[in-house]
């Protein structure tokens, strides 16, 4: 079951990490996925959905945001570290990024239920949160946080608006646009489309139409950018031309980023995700220098 808050669809889950290897939220911490050998329930989680982890006789250790949805581990997948990788038959993965580990306040798995006003059977591999009262519960558990995924800013548009004006709003609401992100995240592989870094935590999505309403929050109006490339591009000093290369500003060819001028901009491996030529070109003729 799917419920909402403000415009956004959600579901919660708590997964479950087996008492025999809690080892697991740290190898899961530092690589931002989770394996699994049955699908399951696990097939349900979207991009963008809050995860719990529970530690089998010890109670929550983590809060994460799935950047994936499950797909099947290949032979070209990042190597897990679990400690019974060689024998575990783990088939499937989902990726992450995490939200908060600080666990202020414990609870039990009784609390729980009494806090979503029914009973829920003990933790199965992967269970559906459906009431919005225990979703509340789970968050007030975790301190160290800030929630980017349900931030509410009226954003006004009109067309013909100085995009340069706009700018600065645009650079301070791009956090807000968590599904958008993840979904961007999955489409360029976790990689900057300018710069190629794979830090995640410091990608962010990109408009390439300004934001003025839900319906741009689609991967094709968007680029996975590094947060220094994103300002950039929001300030209208770098662009992609027509054959998708790279562009600069000529002030912006004599300093750190001068090697990025001409070079290909890396899209994502479906062609259904690739940026939209219309939406750039509405960006270059915001570019004066141009």
């Amino acid at each position: 079951m799917r419920y909402r808050i403000g415009a956004w669809a959600l579901t919660s889950w708590i997964v479950k990490i087996g008492k025999e290897t809690p080892q697991h939220w740290g190898f899961a911490r530092d690589d931002r996925f989770w394996d699994v050998r049955e699908p399951g329930s696990f097939r349900k989680i979207e991009p963008g959905d809050n995860i719990f982890f529970w530690l089998s006789g010890s109670g929550f250790t983590s809060w994460v945001r799935a950047t994936s949805s499950l797909y099947v581990i290949g032979a070209q997948s990042r190597p897990a570290h679990w400690i019974d990788v060689a024998t575990g038959g783990y088939t499937h993965r989902f990726e992450f990024e995490l939200v908060s580990e600080d666990v202020a306040h414990p609870a039990t798995w009784g609390e729980l239920q009494q806090a979503a006003g029914r009973n829920y059977a003990p933790p199965a591999p992967a269970n559906p949160v459906a009431e919005p009262a225990a979703e509340a519960f789970l968050r007030a558990r975790f301190g160290g946080h800030t929630d980017i995924a349900f931030t509410t800013v009226p954003v006004e548009y009109s067309p013909g608006d100085d995009m340069r004006d706009r700018a600065v709003r645009q650079i301070t609401l791009r956090r807000g646009q968590a599904r958008f992100r993840n979904s961007l995240l999955v489409a360029y592989g976790n990689t900057c489309a300018v710069t190629g870094s794979t830090v995640t935590s410091v990608l962010e999505a990109a408009h390439i139409d300004r934001y003025f309403g839900d319906h741009t929050n689609h991967v094709t109006n968007g680029l996975l950018l590094r947060s220094d490339i994103h300002t950039l591009f929001d300030l209208g000093v770098l662009t992609v031309s027509e054959s998708r290369t790279v562009q600069l500003a000529p002030w912006l060819r004599d300093t750190e980023y001068a090697d990025l001028h001409d070079q290909p901009l890396r899209v994502p491996s479906d062609p259904a995700g690739h940026p939209s030529a219309e939406a750039l070109a509405r960006h270059r003729q915001t570019c004066e220098w141009l």
